[in-house]
């Protein structure tokens, strides 16, 4: 279920998404509150701007963007950061608060100028939010638009890693004293105490929401520069099924006592399908055709940098990829094979210099 975002639409050619955790958050508050949701809504489609704003600024800066994902505590462009200069990075990062501002202002005036009752007071309610969007946003709270825009500023004199490092100090001290001035607020608020946990509550999920997203960039950074110096080829496997003609159960039961492997391949028209499961349903004739139960499989470059793999993986939800070497697939990725070597291989590394440091 952690991996289930219904597809709501494209806009600019992007993909949008709806996080499972959001979906369940609107019918939690449609139960509570009908004009909770449909303020809630509003705000969504606020920060679907908010979002697009740092994907048109990516794609016109030449940084492909894959999708984006609606989540309960706000948005992510899924961005190739790979290549990224710190420059671009912090333009990116940038406008989406600025944007986020700009509505509010606007919103500000249509408040002004709106009709005194529930028109008005949604107006300013989304005013305030939007407010609230883009200072959040601008606090250097990795992986917040400021924390990724005090990155990219500190690598003017510092290394990506040290940089990231940096910024995820500057961001857990944030942590620390948000959920103290969270406790501090709750403690003075003259409120039900049952009010009082829900706000630190709350706050301690957002804050944690957070820290961990700023854990992963950490680790990313890390692995970007740990195993710069492998490539795809060092962790090609072999290991899989390449099926040809029509995709039968009975095809595949053979192929699978045969070969002993569970990923199996096979070309439907010109792309290159997995199956990511085998429909096992009493009664079916074994001959029954089952490509409608595979996905297609994204391809890398056979000399590509292993990190290119690792981030592929990563933006695109899958675990396995397609290696291609002079336009012929020539093996696979998977990511428990990718992650056990760069594990082996960053534990061997600190073992190296730890043994050069004596």
């Amino acid at each position: 279920m952690a991996d289930f975002s219904p597809h709501i639409g494209r806009i600019f050619g992007i993909d949008v998404e709806l996080h499972w955790s959001f979906l369940l958050l609107l019918i939690v508050i449609l139960l509570l509150s009908f004009y909770f949701f449909v303020l809630w809504v509003l705000l969504f489609l606020f920060v679907l701007l908010h979002e697009l704003v740092h994907s048109v600024t990516s794609i016109r800066n030449g940084v492909k963007v894959k999708k984006i994902v609606l989540y309960p505590f706000g948005g992510g462009s899924v961005i190739d950061f790979e290549h990224i200069t710190p420059e671009v990075e912090f333009r990116i990062s940038i406008v989406g608060p600025l944007a986020s501002l700009l509505l509010a202002s606007l919103l500000g005036m249509a408040t002004i100028f709106s009709p005194p009752g529930i028109v008005r007071a949604t107006m300013q309610e989304l005013f305030i939010l939007n407010v609230f969007l883009g200072v959040f946003n601008l606090l250097p709270w990795l992986p917040l638009d400021g924390g990724r825009a005090l990155r990219s500023y500190l690598q003017n004199k510092h290394s990506f890693i040290d940089s990231t490092r940096m910024a995820v100090k500057v961001g857990n001290a944030i942590t620390f004293a948000f959920i103290a001035g969270t406790v501090l607020y709750a403690a003075t608020l003259n409120a039900p105490f049952a009010y009082k946990e829900f706000i630190v509550l709350w706050d301690a999920v957002i804050a944690m929401f957070i820290y961990s997203g700023a854990q992963a960039e950490l680790q990313s950074a890390i692995i970007k520069t740990e195993i710069a110096e492998l490539r795809v080829k060092d962790v090609i496997s072999h290991g899989y099924v390449m099926l040809n003609g029509g995709v039968t159960l009975q095809k595949l039961y053979r192929a699978v006592l045969k070969s002993h492997q569970h990923i199996i391949l096979f070309k439907k028209g010109d792309r290159l399908m997995e199956l990511s499961r085998i429909p096992v349903e009493p009664g079916k004739a074994t001959a029954e055709v089952i490509s409608h139960w595979a996905k297609e499989i994204h391809y890398i470059q056979y000399d590509a940098p292993l990190y290119s793999a690792v981030e592929k993986m990563r933006s695109e939800d899958t675990g396995v990829l397609a290696v291609l070497k002079a336009g012929k697939l020539f093996g696979i990725l998977t990511a428990p094979h990718v992650e056990s070597v760069i594990a082996l291989f960053i534990s061997k590394k600190s073992h190296e210099n730890a043994g050069n440091a004596k």
